[in-house]
């Protein structure tokens, strides 16, 4: 759980204008991932976090749009069938290039040989995010898309990047946020900047304003 007290809240208030007040309001992000975790409590005070333990193999021929969608609802309707009065946030993220599906390299290796093939390329970022809550009637999907055109860069680039890093389980092994992976791209093309890191976080937002009425 994220939980603070009432002097706390005011505190983060006060640092994070955009901070919602979400005690009691029984919040859970169906996810593992560290990044998204973080990126959620950046903006609401009080919500868990359940692993949804999902088969994340896509079906044949499925694209990205149609495998993070499916990914996003499964894990929050399995973590909303035990938890059926809370309001579960579920999310993927797939990468799309060459028009070949990509997820977490995992390893050091496994990015530097994903990454390379990215120069001088574009590539597609697809994250849905569904929102459900069983007993409340709540049932909401989105899918955003990021568009990454890369320079045309060297091995040696990638691998300032790739030394910079302590894991690879992002989607291709991308991390917007590292000043040396700036360095290998061109544009960033996005409704939402923050989208990236694995949760469409301003439709995710803006749905919640309109359950809770924050």
């Amino acid at each position: 759980y994220n939980s603070y007290t009432s002097y706390q809240v005011k505190y983060i208030f006060l640092l994070n204008p955009n901070m919602r007040n979400t005690i009691n309001k029984n919040i859970i992000l169906a996810s593992s991932s560290i990044h998204r975790k973080k990126l959620l409590e950046k903006y609401i005070s009080d919500f868990q976090c359940i692993n949804p333990d999902v088969n994340e193999k896509e079906f044949n021929k499925e694209t990205g749009k149609e495998l993070c969608i499916r990914l996003a609802r499964d894990k929050a309707e399995i973590v909303a069938n035990d938890n059926p009065n809370s309001i579960v946030i579920g999310s993927d993220q797939v990468a799309t290039f060459n028009q070949k599906n990509l997820g977490k390299p995992y390893t050091y290796d496994n990015a530097f040989k994903t990454i390379m093939r990215f120069s001088g390329k574009n590539v597609f970022f697809n994250t849905g995010v569904v929102i459900v809550s069983p007993n409340k009637g709540i049932n909401l999907s989105y899918i955003d898309q990021t568009i990454i055109t890369f320079k045309v860069f060297k091995s040696t680039d990638l691998i300032q990047y790739l030394d910079s890093q302590d894991d690879f389980q992002t989607t291709a092994g991308v991390k917007t946020e590292s000043e040396m992976f700036q360095q290998l791209i061109s544009v960033i093309t996005c409704d939402d900047e923050e989208a990236i890191i694995g949760l469409p976080i301003q439709w995710t937002l803006s749905q919640l304003d309109n359950i809770f009425l924050i």
